[in-house]
């Protein structure tokens, strides 16, 4: 009996050897140690780096060849990008004012311009101010046909005012957007072997929350790619249109001014071309050439001013102001005196129109005269008996 129970102790303790031996070993096969290891609800399991390959997503710029790729085997296995110095990416914009002869035509030129460049109106706005018309366009085109666009923009116009153009170098910008977009889709695909061999719900949330992340990543750096993908596609162009018509007008600090003293006057051009002549007419004999000229009036009256304003090409445009400008009489000493003899010879012709006028009208004098004459004709009698 005792030989027995001695064997089926042996058999037991040789079971449960070979247990621990097979589970040790299962632990040991797979390519993640310590799965199940969890501290606080992390995973603190380190899975290998899969090997990250060169293939990279081919990304054509606006006028340029993919860059190119050295291959890891050709570096000992570590990925380099190399881009090629004429391999470059750049956005062109370009901003232009521009006066036409007319602003309306202009704008549907533009239209079928972008039209036909492979680009599109992205806004426009057309105003008027001051019977002067003026016009806002913003476009896209092929950025292949970026110096095309911008001589018949220039064959367009009448004048040439501004013209602005600008390039910016975003290669460096996209291929680090590149190497960030891989290094996150290789931690993508890390998390989903992760997501596999998760066991818990803990280890599953957990890594699904980092797999959450990592896709929004991938997401923001892609659109970012796209924009600069299709800003170096196609150039912008802002254009300001204004009308050629000379356009004149003036204004006074003052109408009204007591003689002797000074007015600012301020001249208004638009339209034609710069630089402007001005030739000014006071209306009192006197001119000027300044643009914005100081004038002093050395008489009373009401003045008539003329403006008239000639632009480099030769065109003129002339602005009146009929009886703009009233002066009135100064108080001066010479002025006082004369006012005052004005005044008292008129008091003077008053009084004699008034006693020419009493005796010419006033029956008092009639009556006085035949009182004087029957005295004067007793008088002669009584000395005449």
């Amino acid at each position: 009996m005792k030989r027995i129970l001695f064997g089926l102790l042996v058999l037991v303790i040789i079971s449960l050897l070979i247990g621990a031996i097979a589970c040790g070993g299962s632990s040991e096969a797979g390519p993640y140690k310590d799965l199940s290891s969890i501290n606080d609800g992390v995973v603190v399991t380190q899975a290998p780096v899969p090997t990250i390959t060169a293939t990279r997503p081919t990304v054509v710029p606006a006028t340029t060849t993919p860059p190119k790729v050295i291959s890891p085997e050709s570096t000992g296995g570590t990925y380099y990008d190399i881009v090629a110095s004429t391999d470059r990416m750049v956005i062109r914009t370009a901003y232009l004012i521009l006066v036409v002869d007319d602003v309306s035509d202009a704008m549907q030129q533009i239209n079928s311009l972008a039209e036909n460049f492979g680009g599109f109106v992205v806004n426009s706005n057309l105003s008027e101010d001051s019977n002067r018309l003026y016009a806002y366009i913003s476009f896209r085109v092929d950025s292949a046909r970026f110096n095309d666009t911008l001589q018949s923009l220039r064959n367009l116009a009448a004048d040439v005012k501004t013209e602005s153009t600008t390039g910016q170098d975003v290669t460096e910008q996209y291929t680090d957007l590149q190497s960030r977009l891989r290094n996150l889709e290789a931690s993508e695909a890390q998390l989903l072997e992760l997501m596999n061999q998760a066991g818990t719900v803990t280890e599953i949330l957990t890594v699904q929350r980092e797999l959450t992340n990592t896709r929004e990543d991938i997401e923001l750096i892609k659109g970012q790619m796209l924009y600069l993908e299709q800003s170096a596609a196609m150039a912008l162009f802002t254009v300001t249109l204004e009308q050629s018509k000379l356009i004149v007008e003036f204004t006074a600090d003052s109408r009204t001014v007591k003689e002797g003293s000074g007015i600012q006057f301020y001249a208004s051009v638009s339209g034609g071309f710069s630089p402007y002549t001005y030739e000014w007419d006071f209306g009192d004999g006197d001119t000027s050439t300044d643009a914005n000229p100081f004038h002093v009036y050395h008489e009373s009256g009401d003045f008539t001013v003329t403006l008239k304003v000639t632009d480099d090409k030769g065109t003129s445009e002339t602005y009146t102001r009929e009886d703009y400008i009233s002066v009135l009489p100064g108080w001066g000493a010479g002025t006082i005196v004369e006012s005052a003899w004005n005044a008292l010879v008129s008091f003077f012709r008053g009084l004699g129109a008034f006693f020419i006028g009493l005796g010419i009208f006033s029956p008092i004098w009639i009556i006085i005269l035949v009182i004087l004459y029957f005295a004067w004709w007793r008088r002669r009698k009584k000395k005449n008996p």
